[in-house]
């Protein structure tokens, strides 16, 4: 069996069978607001867009979530669902299978998306993104509400400040993963690139 080791706090997922057709990496804060906002938005980029390949390549879907944003009161209007998706940064345009409109922080929240993840038989993400804290963190609560077991990419969330989101990444794997677990990208990619065991 391959699991994702060393993950916080235990191999992920739970039950020691990583099935790539089950999961999918949910990018949340797809779009330039978020992405102007956020702390090292580029190395995030591009470890984002690595792992996404990575994922594409084994099986597992790709999904992109963008926010409605407050201002003033009435939500900011969403970056056209063309091309680069709204993203500053250099992502080719089939980057993403699907594309999400989420009505506020929680990618969850007035979108499809579960719908989407349940129709494929999805029951397992990995989330990244911008807005670790806010975008990020809020979806990755709220799939867990759901009952889909998360794992965090500690190195592919850009962080709007830093102390919050370590207490953020801290808050995921406390009392024994209560939002799930966490690990690197390198933990996630050396996981699916592993030859699959059989199992006796």
């Amino acid at each position: 069996m391959t699991v994702v080791e060393p993950a916080v706090p235990y191999a992920w997922p739970y039950d020691g069978i990583l099935e790539p057709a089950r999961i999918a990496l949910v990018v949340a804060g797809a779009q330039d607001a978020w992405v102007a906002r956020s702390r090292r938005a580029a190395d995030v980029a591009a470890t984002v867009l690595g792992v996404a390949n990575a994922m594409r390549e084994a099986g597992s879907l790709i999904v992109a979530v963008r926010h409605t944003l407050p201002a003033g009161g009435r939500p900011v209007a969403l970056p056209p669902p063309v091309g680069d998706i709204g993203w500053r940064l250099s992502f080719p345009a089939p980057l993403f299978d699907v594309v999400v409109d989420a009505g506020g922080v929680d990618g969850f929240h007035g979108s499809v998306l579960d719908g989407v993840l349940r129709r494929r038989g999805i029951d397992r993400l990995v989330l990244v993104g911008f807005g670790h804290e806010a975008a990020v963190d809020s979806t990755l609560r709220s799939a867990n509400d759901r009952g889909y077991e998360c794992l965090l990419l500690a190195d592919a969330v850009a962080p709007l400040d830093d102390d919050l989101s370590a207490h953020a990444l801290d808050s995921v794997a406390m009392s024994g993963g209560i939002f799930g677990a966490v690990a690197t990208s390198t933990a996630l990619l050396s996981a699916i690139r592993a030859p699959v065991e059989a199992i006796p």
